[in-house]
């Protein structure tokens, strides 16, 4: 067989793969976060210190973290579950309200009432993020809320096809996960967006996403990107990983010996917050309906080029994604990274 040059996404072939993945059942596991956009006007300089006033003018919420995830793969026609905990706040209660209303099943969130639910605050003035506020504990979970998760997630993993962890080091993931999942894995599709500080769950993944910052971190920033990558693959028994270059595409690499770049789809950018969350539920959704990891990777390129052009945390469909189409990726065998 020829090797590629390029990817080509016609229409009717992602229409294939789009009908593929629907009602597929995913489960997400991971760092359930409540986003709040504060959206204002700056008018003046305070004079209690030299930072602007903003009057609020109104207020958004939605689901971050694993809850973009499932957001994501709800919105792309998938049956999706999420296991997570919240706090015993108005946060954690609108968070749960916010996924329900996006069809997310939420039997498996655990509600621990020793730590605050994660929450996000950006403040916008005139489209630009001026500041952020965060609320969270990054401590580990206790044994009884870690007994709580592991029941409900079996039972969710039942019916399964595949399982995404989406990992924000905010203490939900650990090794207790890895047993977990150890009677599943065989008939299960893994895949999983994950820190640097939690690397070791992650072995005998089918595939991973993370960005070039965390990869690096992998071999503690020594050699080049393309070494560490060859490295996280087989050090991890991995099938594939990605590894996003933001505006630069992505570095693909196969357990096969694999190693080659996907340039990014340009498109006018407004907001890159909760694009990598797009890409692993595309991606995951991709490899569920039958695609090559490179033509899997490619369609979820085309679905984040589709969420950054939008403001906040945002999610895609189907039809946004082949709006975007036909596309031509040319493919880069000896990247330089």
């Amino acid at each position: 067989m020829a090797e590629r040059r390029e990817i080509v996404l016609e229409r009717k072939k992602v229409e294939k793969w789009v009908r593929g993945w629907q009602k597929k059942r995913v489960v997400v596991v991971g760092d359930l976060m409540l986003d709040e956009y504060i959206f204002g006007t700056a008018e003046r300089i305070s004079p209690e210190a030299p930072v602007p006033v903003i009057r609020c003018e109104k207020r958004h919420y939605g689901a971050g973290g694993a809850g973009n995830t499932a957001r994501n793969l709800s919105r792309l026609g998938a049956q999706v579950a999420v296991c997570g905990v919240v706090g015993d706040d108005e946060p954690g209660r609108r968070l749960i309200q916010t996924l329900n209303e996006d069809q997310v099943e939420t039997s498996a969130i655990v509600c621990d009432p020793t730590r605050p639910t994660t929450v996000k605050t950006r403040i916008v003035a005139h489209h630009q993020q001026v500041a952020r506020l965060d609320v969270e504990s990054r401590q580990p979970l206790s044994a009884t809320i870690v007994s709580l998760l592991k029941d409900r997630l079996q039972k969710i993993l039942l019916q399964a096809n595949s399982i995404i962890v989406s990992d924000y080091a905010k203490g939900l993931v650990g090794g207790w996960l890895t047993e977990i999942l150890q009677p599943f894995a065989a008939n299960l599709l893994m895949t999983a967006g994950p820190k640097p500080s939690n690397m070791s769950v992650f072995k005998g993944f089918h595939y991973l996403s993370l960005n070039r910052t965390e990869a690096l971190s992998f071999l503690n920033g020594a050699g080049p990107l393309w070494e560490v990558g060859s490295a996280m693959v087989a050090q991890l028994s991995l099938h594939g990983l990605v590894v996003t270059l933001g505006g630069d595409g992505c570095l693909l690499f196969g357990r096969n010996g694999l190693r080659v770049q996907v340039p990014a789809l340009r498109v006018q950018v407004y907001d890159v917050a909760g694009a990598g969350d797009t890409f692993l539920a595309t991606v995951t959704l991709a490899l569920l309906s039958g695609c090559s990891f490179l033509d899997a990777a490619a369609v979820a390129t085309v679905a984040a080029a589709s969420v950054v052009r939008k403001v906040g945390v945002a999610t895609v469909t189907g039809d946004e994604i082949l709006h975007l189409l036909p596309v031509r990726l040319p493919l880069k065998k000896d990247p330089c990274w």
